[in-house]
């Protein structure tokens, strides 16, 4: 596995979107090593089924605890879909003002790289394309415990359902824009159509502006706060 290029950036530079003079290369169809130990390393990479498999029961326990608790069907789905509508500000939120932090010291650049940078790097890094356990479960646990502290409990298991609904569909779209290509099959045509915006928005946002396309899931929020590169979006021929 390639080493030349975390080397290089942590040791030297801030990436090319963040205004650097010199551009960091990109290491197409790579994996990288993030860390020498191996201990460290294993839990720096995931198998894409893992948060189906941590989550798809999370997401149901929380349906089935809001339904215990009193509320009833038609509100479970609509506080579902305002959990999804939260996860996916929540999403452009940590992309845009966390992992696209412009790293100022050492520190900082460290931070940035072992956190988001080294997805630029290696953007076809199979198994860092699904946010790892060591970072997931405790920002669910963090969003557990303010839905129950600001929210009456049944409507409080309702939103995390449908928060970490959304979670999971944010790692799988992001997963797909890197490795699945939109099907040809006729019956499939509605989901080739919408994998195809998906890669187009997250693939610019990774080629052409780093500065847009905070949104992976949706591109909702980019249209809200400006962040949608319309010239950048439209079809190619």
């Amino acid at each position: 596995m390639p080493m030349q290029g975390v080397e290089k950036y942590v040791g030297q530079l801030a990436p090319h979107y963040h205004e650097a003079d010199e551009e960091d290369p990109v290491f197409r169809n790579k994996e990288a090593r993030m860390f020498h130990s191996g201990f460290m390393e294993f839990f720096s990479r995931v198998h894409p089924i893992v948060p189906l498999l941590l989550y798809g029961p999370v997401v149901t326990y929380s349906a089935y605890s809001a339904l215990r608790a009193g509320l009833s069907v038609p509100l479970l789905v609509a506080v579902c879909a305002l959990g999804v509508l939260t996860w996916t500000f929540t999403e452009y939120v940590l992309h845009r003002f966390v992992f696209h932090v412009s790293p100022s010291n050492a520190v900082s650049k460290f931070v940035y790289f072992y956190s988001h940078g080294i997805h630029h790097q290696y953007p076809d890094d199979f198994y860092r394309l699904v946010m790892v356990p060591i970072i997931s479960a405790p920002l669910a646990v963090a969003f557990v415990a303010l839905f129950h502290a600001v929210l009456p409990v049944s409507v409080a298991h309702a939103a995390f359902s449908g928060f970490a609904l959304g979670y999971l569909g944010y790692d799988y779209t992001h997963f797909a824009t890197h490795h699945v290509r939109p099907p040809r099959a006729k019956w499939l045509a509605p989901f080739a159509s919408w994998l195809r915006t998906a890669r187009r928005h997250h693939l610019c946002h990774h080629f052409d502006n780093h500065n847009c396309g905070f949104g992976v899931s949706t591109t909702l929020w980019d249209r809200v706060f400006g962040t949608y590169d319309t010239a950048r979006h439209a079809p190619r021929e």
